[in-house]
This record gives C-alpha cells, structure tokens and sequence, in this order.
C-alpha cells in the first residue's frame, strides 16, 4: 500500500476497502485532505457548541458542569 493509503487508513482507524488500490496516489492524499478537514471542523463545531451550551447554564453552576463535562 502506498504512504498516502496509509496514511488515509491510519487517520480512518481502519483498513482501507479492497478497491481503494486501484485509486492512484493523488486522489488517495486530496481523500486525505478532505477527511483531514471534515475532523478538524467537526471538533471545532463540537467546542463552539459546548461553550455556546454553556451560557445557558446559570453562571454558578458552570464550574460543576465543566468539571462533569472534563473540560
């Protein structure tokens, strides 16, 4: 398997299916690319959703909540 299969495999935490090694090299790293793009937003929605969450915890409770959370 090629490094950017292997690097898609490894990011998928899973083997790649058997038709992926016809795919050329090229489109395996764009794949990459885009899965790479598609985690970091989907972090950074999920944190912008939590702390957006948290301003409608009333202000004493938001350490308890945080620390039950493990933020």
């Amino acid at each position: 398997m090629s490094d950017a299969g292997q690097a898609l495999a490894r990011t998928l935490q899973a083997p790649l299916p058997p038709g992926f090694d016809t795919v050329d090299d090229a489109d395996l790293a764009r794949l990459h690319g885009f899965l790479t793009k598609a985690v970091e937003h989907r972090s950074t929605s999920l944190d912008d959703a939590i702390t957006g969450s948290l301003k409608h915890t009333p202000r004493l409770m938001r350490p308890a909540v945080k620390k039950a959370l493990g933020l």
